[in-house]
This record gives C-alpha cells, sequence and structure tokens, in this order.
C-alpha cells in the first residue's frame, strides 16, 4: 500500500464520519459545554498614569451582558512568580449591551470557594441533586467526597452576624437559548436568588422568552448590579422544538457521564479487592509455608 509512486484521493467527510462512529471508543462521559455568557456585577475599570496624573477610566460598565468566545489563538499561563508552566486557550469578549432576551432551558448546581488565605479555588464537578455523592476538588486535587451538603458542613464558619454559614457556596449554572445559540452562565448571590425567585413566578423558564438585565444594589460601601428576569412571551413552535432537542442532548450526555464515572468507581473498588485478596493469599500461604517448615 505505498503511496510514493500514485496520487491517493481522500475519502469524503460522510465516509470518514461512518468510519469513526464505528470504532469503539473507550467508556468516558462526555463534558457538557457551551460558549459562556457573562455579565460584569461591577464597573471594569484601567487606570493610567500616577500620583496626580492618575486617571481611571471605566472600560466596562456594570450590567453589561457579554459572550466570552473561544479563539483559536493560546496565551501563555504563569505561575506567582511569573514562570510559564503552560498555556491555555484565549478568549475574546463579544459585548451584549446592558439587556438580552434568552429562553432558559435547563439548569445544574455548583458549589465553589476561593481561600484566599492559601490564594487557590475549591470546587465540586456540576451536579443535579443535594442526595448525589460527589468529589471536592482543591487546587485541582481531590480532597473529600460527600454529598453537598456533607462537603459544606466541612466549611463553616460564623459571619460578624453571629450567623452560621460555611465558605462553600452554592452556584447555579444555567443553560439558555440565545439567538438560536445555546450558552452557559454561571450565576451565584443575589443573581443566583433573583433567577430563584423568577422561577417560582413563571409556570416553567424553558417556556417562556425571558429577558436579562439587572438593577443597582447597594450594602455599606459595597455596589453591585443584580441580574434580574422577565417573561417576555410563550415560545414558539420552531423554539420549542429547538429547546427540547438541546434538553435531550443534556440528558443524554448527563447520563452517559454518570454512568461513566459509576464504572469506574466499580472498576476502582473491584481492584481494591483483589489487591486485598491477593493480600490474604498471600498471608496465607505464607502462613502455611510456616507451618509446613514447623512440621505443623
Amino acid at each position: 500500500m505505498s503511496t510514493k509512486t500514485k496520487e491517493i484521493t481522500i475519502a469524503n467527510a460522510d465516509v470518514m464520519e461512518q468510519l469513526a462512529a464505528a470504532y469503539p471508543q473507550e467508556e468516558g462521559g462526555k463534558r457538557i459545554s457551551f460558549t459562556r455568557i457573562g455579565m460584569y456585577s461591577q464597573d471594569q475599570t484601567e487606570s493610567t498614569g500616577t500620583g496626580k496624573t492618575k486617571k481611571i477610566t471605566v472600560t466596562h460598565a456594570a450590567g453589561e451582558f457579554y459572550i466570552d468566545r473561544p479563539t483559536d489563538k493560546k496565551e501563555d499561563i504563569l505561575d506567582a512568580k511569573g514562570k510559564k508552566v503552560g498555556t491555555k486557550t484565549k478568549y475574546e469578549k463579544e459585548e451584549l449591551g446592558q439587556e438580552i432576551e434568552a429562553i432558559i432551558f435547563y439548569k445544574r448546581h455548583q458549589l465553589k470557594a476561593f481561600d484566599e488565605a492559601k490564594d487557590l479555588w475549591r470546587n465540586t464537578p456540576v451536579f443535579d441533586s443535594q442526595d448525589e455523592e460527589i468529589p471536592l476538588f482543591e487546587d485541582g486535587k481531590e480532597i473529600a467526597r460527600g454529598t453537598p451538603q456533607q462537603l459544606k458542613d466541612m466549611y463553616l464558619f460564623v459571619d460578624k452576624d453571629g450567623k452560621t454559614k460555611s465558605s462553600l457556596k452554592d452556584e447555579r449554572v444555567m443553560y439558555i437559548l440565545h439567538e438560536g445559540e445555546a450558552y452557559q452562565m454561571n450565576l451565584k448571590g443575589s443573581s443566583m436568588y433573583s433567577l430563584l425567585t423568577y422561577e417560582r413566578n413563571v409556570r416553567a423558564c424553558p417556556t417562556v422568552l425571558t429577558k436579562l438585565s439587572s438593577v443597582f444594589q447597594e450594602k455599606g460601601e459595597v455596589s453591585w448590579n443584580k441580574m434580574t428576569f422577565e417573561a417576555i412571551r410563550g415560545v414558539t413552535p420552531e423554539e420549542a422544538v429547538k429547546v427540547l432537542e438541546l434538553q435531550k442532548q443534556i440528558a443524554a450526555d448527563i447520563l452517559a457521564s454518570k454512568k461513566a464515572f459509576a464504572n469506574k468507581q466499580i472498576a476502582a473498588k473491584s481492584e481494591e479487592e483483589l489487591d486485598e485478596v491477593a493480600s490474604e493469599l498471600e498471608e496465607g500461604t505464607k502462613a502455611a509455608k510456616e507451618k509446613i517448615e514447623k512440621g505443623f
């Protein structure tokens, strides 16, 4: 099958896809990944000059929505000392204005916390119910496993008002259909609770087109914009078909991911049990040998 003496015609894309689909794959869950939409909760600023000539300019106003779109470019990852330790995908922000319209078609949960003393993040994977047993990662390494409440209980503290809270905070991972394209939004704090209130006031988020905007909030010396939600109209038949397709896609991906995780757990447990059996056999063989040597 030498390719040196004649020109080779490559199979078309449809055939290539069939060949790839027929090839057995390693079992693993498909990661649910959409381009992200965010909102600046506070003004984004940049400063120029120093001393009396220092000037602070607002580059992005609080309440402005944007798409964090991945590019084919890479940028360096630097450690605390400024040394390059790798590369990552470079993202570019596409500004959307102070409000957008979208259909909220799915949501999931995640726990996150930033440890300022250690300068690192703790987080769980995205999950779906409060009775799931999930891992907790610190700086990318698993450090614990339990239900969401059990993990939150590991980081309890008493705030200045005497209330017991957890530093491991709830977040909502929200999936939306905006101008025909699916996106992911991560909500926390007052914006997350604003979503929960909205959910109680509409029959079901996937059945309506929602306007997302924000309102100014202030507490003491801190100010920010809280995301708000307002139902505009019911979804059209065409929008409903698209939403159902996306919901089925996410549900299937979640099921595959959980199945793969469960199989890994079973495999790990089986390997551990085999190690125990091997150890017991080794100990038994050693004991039998000693008995033989002693003449029973």
